[in-house]
């Protein structure tokens, strides 16, 4: 049996297509401009590297489905046409049997999509590729090349300062981005710790992270810290674990980890923009000496 194939498009919005992870732990949406895209790209958030064919959305692969439809259906009709107009020709002159036939002349229907893209609210070009894509919230990767390094990291810097400014509810914001800063470490740091043997921690907590990059590949994350930056990033860290698992109340296991901080006992704990920007800078220079650890040699 022959293989048929059609060729069916997905409509752009502002020359973008949405694409959206296919891993079950991810299953995040993201857009690439159509002139990027490859036959297979790195999702922006998890960095699983995925056929373009399998990161359709549902409601793409909805539409595809209705406009494959149709095509098949012309293609039938045209095939039904021929078979019998065919038979209709050996069948002239024949006295004994009269046989007409009237094409149908099937025409595939247009079919517009029932859909939107989803609006993002970030755009960025990747420095070493030069992938135009979009994205939501923080991410760790270009979908083009895969590169994670600090360009990234400055990228989404960006988006939660902006997040923070545009909120009707700074508190709610900050609360958020002292979580997706450390989620950001966490991105790096996992990604890092591929090629790296040992058993892994979270990487959500700050000193079993630098024990186990010590231990495994010799580099002290927190080696270039002044006593002051680590008090900085200890409080960021022990303030988002306050936020995520004690409801944003300052609890007797934060002050055994931040001992500095024992006035604050029973009280909400407080968050401020010059303490994220702070946190944030911190983290950044423990981020680079990672990355400058594994970065490729040449």
């Amino acid at each position: 049996m022959s293989q048929i194939t059609f060729t069916v498009s997905i409509p752009t919005d502002e020359g973008f297509v949405g694409r959206e992870c296919n891993q079950r732990d991810c299953m995040r949406y993201f857009r690439v401009h159509s002139d990027c895209i490859k036959a297979r790209m790195h999702c922006p958030y998890c960095g699983t590297l995925t056929s373009n064919d399998y990161l359709h959305t549902k409601a793409q692969v909805r539409h595809l489905e209705r406009k494959s439809k149709e095509k098949a259906l012309e293609h039938m009709h045209g095939e039904i046409d021929k078979m019998f107009g065919n038979f209709a020709r050996e069948l002239r002159g024949n006295s004994f049997i009269k046989f007409e036939h009237k094409p149908t002349r099937y025409r595939a229907k247009r079919i517009l999509p029932t859909y939107r893209e989803h609006k993002v609210d970030t755009e960025l070009l990747c420095p070493e590729c030069s992938f135009l894509f979009q994205v939501f919230g923080i991410f760790g990767f270009c979908p083009g090349c895969g590169t994670e390094n600090m360009l990234v990291y400055d990228a989404n810097l960006t988006i939660l300062r902006r997040e923070i400014e545009q909120s009707e509810n700074p508190r709610r914001a900050l609360r958020h981005a002292y979580g997706d800063l450390v989620s950001t470490f966490q991105t790096f740091c996992s990604q890092k710790a591929i090629q790296l043997e040992g058993e892994k921690p979270s990487f959500q907590e700050l000193f079993p992270t630098r024990k186990y990059f010590k231990q495994c590949s010799g580099v002290d994350i927190l080696e270039e810290l002044t006593d002051p930056d680590l008090l900085t990033i200890r409080r960021l860290f022990q303030k988002r674990h306050v936020c995520q698992h004690a409801a944003g109340k300052i609890t007797e296991l934060y002050v055994k980890k931040m001992p500095e901080d024992r006035e604050l006992l029973g009280q909400d704990v407080p968050l401020s923009l010059e303490e994220f920007e702070a946190g944030a800078r911190v983290l950044r220079l423990i981020l680079d000496r990672l990355c400058r650890r594994f970065e490729p040699r040449t």
